[in-house]
């Protein structure tokens, strides 16, 4: 084995390392991101099950065919590393359309926030699932109402709040700074109790920095994926070039002389 194969060697397994980390981290997050979602699918129509979904399943692939790639390189088997290069080649395309389309339907997201919040509050109170999803988001991100916590006390907006249930001039007590029993009973006309920040602008910002995140992680991994492959094919060269000397080394190797 050549000096230079040793490197890449070396190389190969920091970086081979690095991305089982980002994969790993990846996981991570999609298991974060399914868990969190149970908590206001309902309000944004399971919007969050295919994006976590595709981060479980990349990050699990990407962390098992980590050990393929270092045990390729580790044995040197030219077949396991152009396997591995192949793999790791369906995986990038795989995240590269998934960015392509999650920049496409970004602009999408604060429509899929408008809607399911204005669903929340139509029927908040009578719908449980719909309540306590709009509590979460509420006391999760310290925000009340839509655009404000005067939504509340709009029967248009907050329809089974006000009119079915006659709660005009209430807010429900996750808009509560500090949350107690009955602490939003009056609360439209508490505004300094209430939070000050509304759900809609705060969610999207939330949505857009986590989806930042996303793409910071999913770049970084792409970039080290490419050298990686890089590497695990330069090794195969020169594990097929050692085989093509080794089998020319023994033609040439004279045959002992007959005494």
């Amino acid at each position: 084995m050549g000096f230079g194969t040793s490197i890449m060697k070396t190389l190969m397994f920091v970086f081979n390392g690095i991305v089982w980390v980002l994969g790993l981290v990846l996981f991570i997050v999609g298991i974060v991101v399914l868990v969190e979602g149970q908590n206001w699918n309902d309000i944004i129509d399971n919007k969050t099950v295919p994006v976590s979904a595709l981060l479980i399943v990349v990050g699990l692939v990407i962390a098992i065919v980590g050990f393929l790639g270092c045990f390729g390189a580790l044995k040197q088997n030219s077949s396991m590393l152009l396997i591995y290069a192949i793999i790791l080649g369906v995986i990038i395309i795989i995240q590269l359309v998934a960015g392509i389309l999650a920049f496409i339907f970004s602009d999408e997201a604060g429509t899929y926030v408008q809607e399911g919040l204005e669903k929340g509050l139509w029927d908040y109170g009578i719908s449980k699932t719909l309540t306590e999803a709009i509590d979460y988001v509420q006391e999760e991100f310290e925000c009340c109402g839509i655009t404000t916590y005067l939504d509340w006390e709009n029967g248009t907006i907050a329809d089974a709040w006000v009119n079915d249930l006659n709660r005009s001039g209430d807010v429900p007590d996750s808009c509560c700074e500090t949350y107690v029993t009955d602490c939003g009973v009056g609360g439209i006309n508490n505004k300094d109790e209430m939070h000050s920040k509304d759900c809609y602008t705060t969610a999207v910002d939330i949505v857009f920095e986590r989806g930042m995140v996303f793409g910071l992680v999913g770049l970084a991994t792409i970039l080290c994926e490419f050298f990686v492959i890089f590497l695990a094919h330069k090794i195969r060269l020169d594990v097929e070039d050692q085989k093509i000397k080794a089998k020319k080394g023994k033609a040439r190797k004279p045959k002992p002389e007959e005494s």
